[in-house]
């Protein structure tokens, strides 16, 4: 049986984040918060203003590159801290940046690191700092979802 506290999400790592492994990157790491108000109001405006560019009554007819580049700036602004174990070279001897992280999210060819982000902020929403830093202290990435 469950207890009350199993249902408790962990509101410090939402707001002030923490670091998640991603299972299909051995070694990446990324500090993320989780889907704070501050994210999904943001998230909620800027939809707004896309559907009336668009001249489209719903979200779903936003164009999927205005929609792509929409929430890539989302993840820059809000979610996205920091990245660790992601390199420029094959003898990782130049990291790459958080600002240069970001700045690759809106590039369609690292369309991957979206969804790593995604699973990133998802895993710190659901599971909070706890689970998500045994997680990778065990190099097992928390599962995505939610």
């Amino acid at each position: 049986m469950p207890v009350l506290s199993d249902l408790a999400i962990d509101s410090n790592a939402i707001n002030d984040g923490a670091w998640a492994s991603i299972d299909e990157v051995p070694g990446l790491s990324i500090k993320t918060r989780g889907y704070t108000d501050a994210f999904l109001d943001a998230q909620n405006r800027r939809l707004e203003k896309a559907m009336r560019a668009a001249s489209v009554s719903q979200a779903a007819l936003i164009p999927n590159a205005v929609r792509r580049q929409l929430n890539a700036r989302l993840l820059a602004d809000f979610l996205l801290i920091d990245v660790k174990g992601l390199f420029h070279d094959a003898e990782q001897t130049q990291p790459v940046t958080v600002n240069e992280f970001k700045a690759l999210l809106q590039d369609p060819k690292y369309a991957r690191l979206v969804n790593i982000c995604w699973e990133a902020a998802g895993a710190i929403t659901r599971d909070g700092a706890s689970q998500a830093e045994e997680a990778e202290g065990n190099s097992v990435a928390p599962s995505s979802g939610g």
